[in-house]
C-alpha cells in the first residue's frame, strides 16, 4: 500500500496494534512452553494455575474471593481453578474461624515446590533469551514495562494489583 493511498489511523493506533500483537505473542511463546512444562511437572496443571499459586504463594491463608481480587478474575472462575489445584493436591482449604460459610486456602508443601519448578523453568528460559543482553537494556526494559503497567494502573476503572504500592518488576532480583 502506497502513503497516498494509505488508511488514515488515529494517533496511538499503530502503537496500540503492535502492543496488542507483541503481548499476544510473547504470551503465546512462554506460556506454550511453560503449558509443556506444566504438564511434564504435574499433568492437571494449566495456564491458569500458574498465578493462582503464586497469588497464594504471596497471600497465604486468604479466602477465594481474595485470590479472585489478585488475580482479577471472576470468583466462579477462581472457584472452579481453586477445587482443580486443591484435588491435585496443590492447595489446601479449611473453614474461615471467623465466618462458617467462608473458607481459606493455602499453598500446601506440593503447591510451593511446584510453583518453584515452574519458576526455575521460566527463569531458564528468559535467562536464555537475555543472555546476551547487556544489563542496561534489561534495566531499560524493566523501566518501560513499569511506565506501561503505572498508566494502565492509573486508567479510571482499573484496579491496582492487591497488595503493591510499586510495580510488580520494580525489584532487584529482576534487574
Amino acid at each position: 500500500m502506497t502513503e497516498s493511498n494509505a488508511v488514515a489511523r488515529p494517533p496511538g493506533s499503530e502503537l496500540a496494534a503492535r502492543l496488542e500483537l507483541t503481548f499476544r505473542l510473547l504470551g503465546k511463546r512462554i506460556y506454550l512452553a511453560s503449558t509443556r512444562q506444566l504438564r511434564a511437572i504435574n499433568p492437571g496443571l494449566d495456564r491458569a494455575s500458574v498465578p493462582l499459586l503464586a497469588s497464594l504463594e504471596e497471600h497465604d491463608d486468604v479466602r477465594p474471593s481474595d485470590v479472585s481480587a489478585a488475580v482479577e478474575l471472576d470468583l466462579s472462575t477462581v472457584s472452579r481453578q481453586l477445587g482443580r489445584l486443591e484435588r491435585l493436591g496443590l492447595v489446601t482449604r479449611r473453614p474461615d474461624g471467623k465466618d462458617g460459610r467462608a473458607c481459606r486456602m493455602s499453598l500446601t508443601t506440593q503447591g510451593h515446590d511446584c510453583l518453584s519448578v515452574i519458576r526455575a523453568s521460566r527463569t531458564a528460559m528468559l535467562d536464555e533469551v537475555f543472555g546476551d543482553w547487556p544489563d542496561a537494556e534489561r534495566r531499560d526494559l524493566l523501566r518501560l514495562l513499569d511506565l506501561l503497567l503505572a498508566g494502565l494502573a492509573a486508567l479510571p476503572g482499573t484496579t491496582a494489583l492487591p497488595g503493591t504500592t510499586t510495580s510488580p518488576l520494580n525489584k532487584e532480583s529482576h534487574a
